[in-house]
Parts: structure tokens; C-alpha cells; sequence
């Protein structure tokens, strides 16, 4: 009987596990402090160039790819993408990215990281703070790891000042995004942060939000029309793609070539 009881322990503890493995590889990116922005930008929303601190989290290596996603589609009737598998998802709204996020937490059997609400005029989504599920990084979150952390170089790119090592875009994309994990990581061993699908960040855009932005894990501002996106995409020019760039678009829209990257707290 001891022996029956330690059997079924174990598989279930196995199975358990397994139902938890369904989220993508993740990287420590350990906490510290940073130069967020940057003050020679001829763009005023990346100025000031100001001191941040940031917790330690984890981010996926590489992008939500189309494969990932249509399981998502098949089990909410959401429209399945077209592509190659292998690439990015892009092109979906911020609503569908945090929609996703939740969807992967519960099917992992983690705390969801959105309390989510919809009528016929408004949807929003609250962040769930000590969740330990899937969620969207911050913007500065993002531009923290893309910089490489505590690791970081100073490259102009997410890990290099070679645009071509690390980055598909407009000169070598052929119009198209490309398989995932496929240029040079980054410093911290993450893929595909410059350039190949823009990746939606949580916060509200606002562009003057770092004259007061807080110096602790900001989280944008509190209101706002649209949502920052980050790292450019496939038809970004180079002069577009530093690891400093804010980009936003309309939280409804699908157009943008904008995808996931996701994150866990630690």
C-alpha cells in the first residue's frame, strides 16, 4: 500500500509538472539599476535620461512565435494567424496580447496577472501585482534587458552595435518576419529584441512621463490614449532601432507589427 500511495504521489507530482511546462524558456534577468532614455535623442519623449531601479525578473528568450499563439486561438475561437510557425506572432492588438497572458497562466496552472473587463465601449485590464503568472514587461523592464542588465555593454542594439548580428529589419528582412532565435543574443542570452516583431509593453505612452517618472520599477503613467511598444519590427530603419526607442500604438489596433514578449515576476 506505502508503496501504491508513493506511486501515485509521484504521478501526480509528474503530470503536475507537466501541465506547468507549457509557458516559453525563461531568462533571469537579476534586478539593479540603469540610465533609462537617453538625453542626445533628437526624440523628446526618450529625454531625460534618468536613473532607474529595477527587481529582478524573468523574461522568455525569444518572441511568442505563431505556433504558440494558435493554441491560444484554437481554445477562445479567436482567428487563427497566418505564417510560418516559427516567427513571431505580430500584428495582434494589446488587448489580445494581455488576453494571451492570462490564457497561458491559467493553462500553466499559475495565478492570472490581469483582472480583466469588457463592455461595449471599454476594455481594461488591471495588473495583478504579485501574481506569478505571465504578464507584459514594463517599458522599463524592457529597455532594462534589452541593455543586457547588470551584464549590459552599452551597445546601441539589444546586444551589439552591429545592427546586422542581432536584428532583422527593413535591409534584411525581405518585407518579411523571420524565424525566432536565429541572429546573436543579446547579453543576457535573449533573442530577437531588436527588430523581426515590435513587442507590446504594459504601460500607458505618455511622452513626457520621464520628467516625473518614479525611480523604482516605473510603471508608466497612469492614464492614456495608447500603449508603448518597444524593439521596432521587420520594416524599422536603422536610425529607429536603439534600445532606447519608444513606439505606441492604439491598444485596439492590429496594425504596427506588434507581438509578446513575456515575463514572470521572480
Amino acid at each position: 500500500m506505502r508503496i501504491l500511495t508513493s506511486l501515485i504521489a509521484f504521478l501526480l507530482i509528474f503530470n503536475i509538472g507537466k501541465a506547468q511546462d507549457l509557458g516559453p524558456e525563461m531568462v533571469l534577468v537579476e534586478g539593479g539599476e540603469f540610465y533609462m532614455g537617453n538625453d542626445y535623442s533628437a526624440n523628446a519623449d526618450e529625454r531625460p535620461e534618468h536613473k532607474v531601479n529595477i527587481t529582478s525578473f524573468f523574461i522568455s528568450k525569444n518572441e511568442v512565435t505563431i505556433a504558440d499563439y494558435a493554441k491560444f486561438c484554437r481554445v477562445t475561437g479567436q482567428r487563427l494567424p497566418d505564417g510560418d510557425p516559427l516567427t513571431p506572432i505580430n500584428n495582434i492588438t494589446w488587448e489580445e496580447a494581455v488576453m494571451y497572458c492570462n490564457w497561458l497562466s491559467r493553462a500553466s496552472r499559475l495565478d492570472k496577472c490581469y483582472n480583466l473587463e469588457r463592455d461595449s465601449n471599454r476594455f481594461t485590464a488591471t495588473i495583478i501585482p504579485d501574481a506569478n503568472g505571465y504578464r507584459l514587461p514594463t517599458e522599463a523592464e524592457w529597455e532594462y534587458a534589452a541593455k543586457g542588465g547588470i551584464k549590459s555593454k552599452a551597445y546601441a542594439f539589444s546586444g551589439s552595435n552591429d545592427l546586422e548580428e542581432v536584428a532583422w529589419y527593413i535591409n534584411n528582412s525581405g518585407n518579411t518576419a523571420h524565424e525566432v532565435g536565429q541572429k546573436k543574443p543579446n547579453e543576457l542570452g535573449i533573442y530577437d529584441m531588436t527588430g523581426n516583431a515590435m513587442e507590446w509593453c504594459y504601460d500607458w505612452y505618455e511622452p513626457e512621463y520621464y520628467q516625473t517618472s518614479p525611480a523604482d520599477n516605473p510603471t508608466g503613467s497612469s492614464t492614456g490614449i495608447s500603449k508603448v511598444c518597444r524593439g521596432g519590427n521587420f520594416m524599422c530603419r536603422p536610425d529607429v532601432l536603439r534600445n532606447s526607442r519608444r513606439f505606441n500604438l492604439d491598444k485596439s489596433s492590429n496594425e504596427g507589427l506588434a507581438g509578446i514578449r513575456l515575463v514572470k515576476n521572480e
